[in-house]
């Protein structure tokens, strides 16, 4: 190790997959090289971590534990500035990559938002246990996973309509009609933009509340299924693929 800086054989043993592999991976953008003077790849050591970090499974433990496990700094958005700041700084990463196009940009910026958003309206003052929200995206993976440990939609939906009796009737009216322009559902039309951006590009997400889930494969923009999850979330766990 160099500087903090690694070989391409010695890379691929923290990955655990063969050099060809790697060099496949430069070839289409998914993980990147530095090269040296005489051409060797140099990989640098935390962006190797960082890159095998399973950043969908770590959001789904935070979420789904009946303890909250302690985040990574990098990970954790404790107050909405935060958020904000960190998913601003993800819009510049998206417009300096030449994978993504300015609209595509856009795009997933804004669902990023809206949806964390959501989490930061729905429970500011009435967190049950852990506040923030979970925030972690790998553009080279194309995924971006927002979490919350808060109440759920159901419960927070159920403010404005009592009559509202599952997690998957909950996800639906979140995703598909308007309720009023009241609080606490005010906030809840993002996720009707969200829908709309879906509509119309390969965007897919994977939303979960309760035991309810939304999802909306990649490659059939617009296609929504609600159905139930093998486990309780207990606020709201979103995965987003482009």
């Amino acid at each position: 190790m160099i500087d903090g800086k690694v070989r391409i054989s010695e890379a691929a043993k923290i990955l655990g997959v063969s050099v060809s592999t790697l060099r496949n991976w430069e070839g289409s953008g998914k993980l990147y090289a530095e090269r040296s003077v005489g051409n060797q790849r140099y990989y640098h050591l935390a962006e190797l971590k960082k890159f095998a970090a399973d950043i969908e499974a770590l959001g789904l433990v935070w979420a789904t534990s009946a303890i909250p496990p302690e985040l990574p700094p990098e990970y954790y958005c404790e107050l909405p500035d935060r958020f904000t700041s960190r998913v601003t700084k993800m819009g510049m990463e998206l417009q300096g990559d030449v994978r993504f196009s300015e609209e595509l940009d856009s795009l997933i910026t804004l669902v990023a938002s809206e949806i964390g958003d959501n989490s930061f309206a729905h429970n500011v003052g009435n967190w049950p246990d852990s506040p923030g929200a979970f925030y972690a995206y790998d553009l080279r993976k194309r995924v971006i996973v927002i979490a919350d440990r808060g109440r759920g939609v159901k419960a927070t939906l159920r403010q404005v309509r009592p009559s509202i009796a599952t997690d998957m009737e909950a996800l639906k009216v979140a995703f598909t009609e308007i309720i009023s322009g009241r609080n606490p559902e005010k906030r809840g039309q993002g996720l009707k933009v969200v829908l709309k951006v879906l509509e119309s590009r390969e965007v897919g997400l994977f939303y979960r509340s309760g035991i309810g889930v939304v999802t909306v494969p990649v490659k059939k923009p617009g296609y929504l299924s609600i159905g139930l999850a093998d486990q309780n979330v207990r606020g709201t766990y979103c995965v987003i693929k482009f």
